[in-house]
């Protein structure tokens, strides 16, 4: 699964994610994740908006040198790490304020572990924001989310499924990185 080539794929929903991520999220001045990083776009896209930092992580160690060396390339190095991670533990550098993944749900069989490195790497008033193209998901994902500690909040913004999965725990709302 390290180099099944999914990364060189231009996912359509984190493409779209890309363009609507300030309308989404504040990236600005937030430590931020691009989870199954692919090519780095949604990373640098956070980059682009402000982020303060940025974790790129992916199982496949080719999307990985694609994204580093796309984030090189725009000076966004000193602001970037690189995480060779496979869904199942916490992302190093945890807890993360932002996490985004864009069109990562497109297998069934690794959703329960895609959910524990969500919870594991999520800050307390930290959110998840997932993409999808598709209008309706496996049924059983907001059970695994809430499983998991996660709420879930599934929305359409025209052909774009987004969910935002943020932690049940209590914080402070107004430290909150949703607009």
């Amino acid at each position: 699964m390290d180099d099944d080539g999914t990364s060189a794929y231009a996912w359509p929903a984190g493409d779209r994610l890309v363009r609507e991520l300030g309308v989404v999220v504040r990236c600005a001045g937030a430590s931020v994740c691009d989870l199954g990083c692919g090519r780095g776009a949604l990373g640098l896209a956070a980059l682009s908006a402000g982020a303060r930092s940025v974790a790129f992580a992916d199982l496949n160690a080719s999307a990985l040198a694609l994204a580093r060396q796309q984030v090189t390339e725009r000076g966004y190095a000193a602001r970037a790490t690189f995480h060779h991670h496979r869904w199942g533990s916490a992302i190093p550098g945890t807890p993360y304020e932002i996490i985004l993944g864009g069109d990562i749900l497109y297998r069934p069989e690794c959703f329960a572990d895609l959910m524990t490195t969500i919870r594991a790497s999520l800050a307390a008033n930290g959110c998840c924001v997932l993409s999808d193209p598709r209008t309706r998901l496996e049924e059983d994902l907001p059970l695994l989310a809430a499983g998991r500690g996660l709420s879930w909040n599934r929305t359409r913004r025209g052909d774009l499924t987004v969910i935002t999965l943020t932690a049940t725990v209590s914080g402070d709302p107004s430290q909150s990185v949703l607009p």
